[in-house]
């Protein structure tokens, strides 16, 4: 499936999707395959692209700068994604292998991919930034039960959701301190130039476009550009903010240490319905080990331990094996905890 834009319809064409009219009703249904009538229609009522079947144009293998760049994005996207794997407490071995087809698909489109190596060029950060986002966007979409083409959108629009980043001044996006009132208003137009350059791609639906446009909109209506809250917001646009904020704070930069998994959730979590949905908060959570195996935590009564096992499928009450008491001193025999049994305790901190 691909869209097209009004200019390049042609007869012959076999509609993927329905077209609507403006008070919802469908105008053409999926499977019709267009005469000259329909074509003319579609004009009439100012539809400005349709979805048809049929693949992309892919890129040519015998262009060896374009299979360069390409096998460079997807080479980088399995650096990206092993940090996620040892770092950010996420079993991705079941999807790994589904989230780097459906990326190499993606870089193989003749149009999408130069995207990618602008983004890249532009800031090496933005672009692990980019990977690791759409990582666990993916994997959110995936636990939703997205897949084919959705699944493939999602994905798309949570890895180019700051496309528009490379229509900023690189004195901008690399300046080493704090951004101007000014600046900070140029970076924020990201949202919109991303929007732009994504609706201006045939091979890139409308869904994935709401994703550049919409991820940093807040539930409560108190993001940008729009101020778009609750419904107003489209899911993928809502799974791709959860999941670019995540990213983010996981990661170490040059100003600032990564955060931990644990402090991460628990400042996403506190944020709750304001700033996202809840409903995704616990997607996301269901899909990171917050207490990873052999984690080193503190509890409550300042006993240190390590997370041995777990003792409810989510992952939420794992099984420490205590190294040292509350007065700091180490133990000399195997003690076990079991956090489910132990209402009274809780984990303080984890390392």
């Amino acid at each position: 499936m691909r869209r097209v834009l009004r200019e390049g319809i042609q007869t012959g064409m076999q509609l993927a999707q329905p077209v609507y009219g403006l008070n919802g009703q469908i105008i053409l249904n999926s499977g019709i395959e267009l005469t000259e009538f329909h074509i003319s229609r579609l004009s009439e009522l100012d539809i400005k692209y349709i979805y048809i079947e049929g693949e992309a144009q892919l890129i040519d293998p015998n262009d060896e700068a374009a299979q360069n760049a390409r096998n460079e994005i997807v080479l980088n996207a399995h650096l990206a994604l092993e940090e996620v794997r040892v770092g950010k407490y996420v079993q991705t071995e079941a999807v790994k292998s589904k989230v780097l087809a459906l990326l190499d698909e993606c870089c193989m489109h003749k149009e999408i991919q130069p995207l990618f190596t602008a983004m890249q060029a532009c800031n090496d950060y933005l672009f692990k930034h980019a990977v690791s986002g759409y990582f666990f966007a993916t994997i959110m979409g995936i636990s939703r039960g997205h897949e084919g083409q959705r699944l493939r959108d999602l994905g798309l629009g949570a890895l180019l959701r700051d496309v528009g980043m490379i229509t900023i001044s690189r004195d901008i996006l690399n300046k080493p301190d704090a951004l101007t009132p000014e600046e900070m208003a140029i970076v924020k137009k990201h949202t919109e130039k991303g929007y732009e350059i994504l609706q201006r791609n045939s091979d890139i639906s409308l869904s994935a476009a709401n994703c550049a446009l919409q991820h940093h909109e807040r539930f409560d209506g108190s993001g940008y550009p729009r101020g778009a809250s609750d419904s107003g917001i489209h899911e993928f646009a809502q799974i791709a903010a959860i999941a670019d904020v995540y990213s983010s704070m996981t990661a170490t930069t040059p100003y600032r240490k990564a955060l931990s998994v644990y402090d991460t959730l628990a400042i996403i979590q506190k944020a709750g319905a304001a700033y996202f949905n809840p409903e995704l908060i616990q997607v996301l959570i269901n899909n990171v080990a917050i207490y990873p195996l052999g984690a080193v935590v503190r509890l409550n009564n300042q006993s240190m331990g390590i997370v041995h096992d777990y003792a409810d499928e989510q992952r939420t009450k794992p099984i420490i094996n205590i190294t040292a008491n509350a007065a700091g001193e180490r133990v000399s025999q195997t003690v076990t905890i079991d956090m489910e049994a132990n209402p009274t305790l809780y984990i303080a901190e984890v390392s």
